[in-house]
């Protein structure tokens, strides 16, 4: 009688762990598939950048087409992010410096918080930089952008020639010059 009962019991915990080896094989695959169904083409160096259309600091929207013809920097970043904090008056500098030429920069915020959070960060660093609102990340998600800050350097067609992950020093003579460098072919 004894060794009935072992073998019930031993027959119970096998039955168990081809259950909970199932369950767990089922719940990677379907991890695995809502993943690769919801993960975003990581653009990058050769890609034609994806088309969006953000709001401004004053609630206009800007599409990324309208800048077709110039040379565009689009920078994702946040105010909370402190590389990013540390990064943004260099490019508010590099704004100046190419004003007047056939270049657009376009930072794009991905701050909950929107403009009004925006808005006050750049009153405190006295910056005045174009901010294109994300808040919902959307269009960072869409770039496969999820490390900030990040930059791409679009060419006249809208083709990434530049991708930098991480921050730069923008006031360096170099990033002009690849700029102007940029400009000047056609």
């Amino acid at each position: 009688m004894e060794s009935h009962v072992s073998k019930s019991g031993s027959v119970k915990q096998i039955v168990f762990l081809i259950v909970l080896v199932a369950a767990v094989v089922l719940f990677v695959v379907g991890f695995i598939a809502k993943d690769k169904k919801s993960a975003a083409k990581i653009i990058t160096t050769g890609d034609k950048a994806l088309e969006f259309r953000l709001p401004d600091m004053n609630g206009q929207l800007v599409n990324l087409s309208d800048l077709r013809g110039k040379i565009v920097l689009l920078h994702f970043w946040a105010t909370w992010c402190p590389p990013c904090v540390e990064e943004i008056p260099t490019l508010a500098y590099l704004n100046q410096e190419l004003a007047g030429r056939d270049f657009a920069m376009m930072t794009i915020s991905v701050d909950e918080g929107g403009a009004k959070a925006v808005e006050s960060f750049l009153k405190q660093k006295e910056l005045n930089i174009p901010v294109l609102l994300d808040p919902d990340r959307i269009t960072a998600t869409r770039y496969g952008t999820f490390k900030f800050p990040e930059t791409y350097i679009l060419d006249r067609d809208g083709v990434v020639r530049y991708k930098i992950i991480g921050p730069s020093n923008w006031r360096d003579p170099s990033a002009a010059k690849l700029l102007k460098d940029m400009m000047a072919s056609r």
